[in-house]
């Protein structure tokens, strides 16, 4: 361990690897609202969150697990789940007179067509103003969940335990998606 006087320590979450202090200063000079996606292996998180001068405040928030309320019946950590928190997020957001954002995807590696670029594609899709590449968003038949319901046609059992069928993912995708667009927040 180094030691002597010209030694500092770290920052706290900088030595949790929690937080790059680099890329918060680039997404806070924006001056816009920060898009917090993040994902656990149950889970996805969406977040809209400004700066104050008593620290962060939250905006609009949704979880996966919300689109229960909208009639979502499959897992909720996969690629449409990841969409719909966003596309819900970003709905909560525009009722919060939000108009525009940059997306902060933290620790996470800025891999096209992952699950925090879903979430930032729901966000555009309901409103929200979010610069972005094409290049990094997912086909749309995959956003939609067509590579689930092909795999689980190919399998013998169900895909999923419970009584959702993993083949209807599309179809009931894009039922959970007109809900959460046409709803009254």
């Amino acid at each position: 361990m180094a030691t002597g006087p010209r030694y500092t320590v770290p920052m706290r979450r900088r030595r949790e690897a929690r937080t790059d202090y680099h890329q918060r200063l680039r997404l806070l000079k924006s001056g816009k609202p920060r898009l917090v996606a993040r994902t656990s292996n149950k889970h996805v998180r969406a977040q809209l969150i400004a700066l104050g001068p008593q620290g962060d405040r939250t905006l609009a928030a949704a979880r996966s697990d919300d689109l229960a309320d909208f009639g979502w019946e499959a897992p909720t950590a996969n690629l449409p789940a990841a969409y719909l928190t966003g596309a819900l997020a970003g709905r909560r957001a525009v009722e919060a007179n939000v108009e525009a954002a940059v997306l902060d995807i933290g620790l996470n590696s800025p891999t096209p067509g992952s699950k925090v670029f879903a979430v930032q594609e729901g966000a555009i899709d309901a409103g929200v103003e979010v610069p972005h590449n094409d290049d990094v968003l997912a086909d749309w038949e995959r956003t939609r969940g067509e590579h689930i319901a092909e795999y689980a046609e190919s399998l013998d059992e169900d895909l999923y335990s419970g009584d959702f069928d993993a083949t209807d993912l599309p179809a009931h995708f894009d039922e959970v998606r007109e809900a959460i667009l046409e709803a009254d927040l």
